[in-house]
């Protein structure tokens, strides 16, 4: 007897559009007036094969013994025990082996619209980069020459108002912060206008007579302390005394100038 030769099953897999070719040539010789669904699939699987690439098949694939495409690749296995494996399938052979066979071709994901647009969004993202790198040197720039200025202008500023020469204008100046102190402290007693209108005196000080502005700011703290020291003390009974100020350096005297020597008879 002779052996029963393989023959090829006609299945409609592989999610053909038409089941025959005379089908198809029936129907695209209608495309005119034929189906409107029909008309509508076939413009569907045309957008998807030009914008996902996907394989636009007019007539099913059908491979021997009767296996669909979709039955041809084969699928991932579960996880088996030894005891579990198949005797004359290898499973896990064939997925490897699939897999192995795919990166064989490294753009085999790679889609239309992927390999279309991608040099073009490189192209933006370098130009991006570019003008966001030179904006940021810009402001960097910028930002350090404003702060050169700022500094160079405030140190002109300090040398003019403490000059010898302008000394009515710091004169003023002391005068008007001290004003604008006390103005600023209106509405609040006592304590609050003696606070503000100080404020006032002392920045207006620091600006135009920094020298004699720290000297009455640590002689009237020194009193101040010394006087509420005094109140504790006699309130409390205590005898706490508070060191004497040590005069500072510039504030001494210059030293006497040494003596001849007395000649010997």
């Amino acid at each position: 007897m002779k052996p029963i030769e393989n023959i090829p099953q006609t299945t409609d897999a592989d999610d053909g559009i038409f089941k025959s070719e005379n089908e198809m040539r029936e129907s695209l010789s209608k495309l005119c007036y034929g189906d409107l669904f029909l008309i509508g699939r076939i413009w569907v699987e045309a957008l998807q094969a030009v914008l996902v690439g996907t394989k636009f098949n007019l007539i099913p694939a059908v491979n021997a013994m009767g296996k669909t495409k979709e039955d041809a690749v084969p699928k991932r296995p579960p996880p088996m025990k030894f005891e579990e494996l198949p005797i004359y399938e290898n499973p896990h052979y064939e997925y490897k082996d699939h897999v192995a066979d795919k990166d064989k071709c490294p753009e085999y994901k790679n889609k239309l619209v992927h390999n279309a647009l991608l040099p073009h969004v490189k192209k933006s993202r370098k130009r991006a980069k570019e003008i966001y790198e030179n904006f940021c040197g810009t402001m960097k720039s910028h930002c350090k020459n404003t702060c050169a200025s700022v500094k160079e202008n405030k140190k002109r500023v300090k040398e003019y108002m403490r000059h010898p020469d302008n000394l009515v204008l710091r004169q003023g100046v002391l005068a008007a912060g001290t004003l604008t102190g006390f103005l600023l402290g209106g509405g609040g007693g006592v304590p609050k206008r003696f606070f503000f209108t100080s404020l006032g005196a002392l920045a207006a000080g620091s600006l135009c007579f920094p020298k004699q502005t720290d000297e009455y700011f640590r002689t009237a703290c020194y009193h101040t302390a010394k006087v509420a020291l005094a109140v504790y003390n006699t309130t409390c009974g205590k005898d706490i005394s508070l060191r004497e100020r040590i005069p500072c350096k510039e504030d001494l005297p210059p030293e006497p100038k040494p003596r001849k020597p007395l000649c010997s008879k």
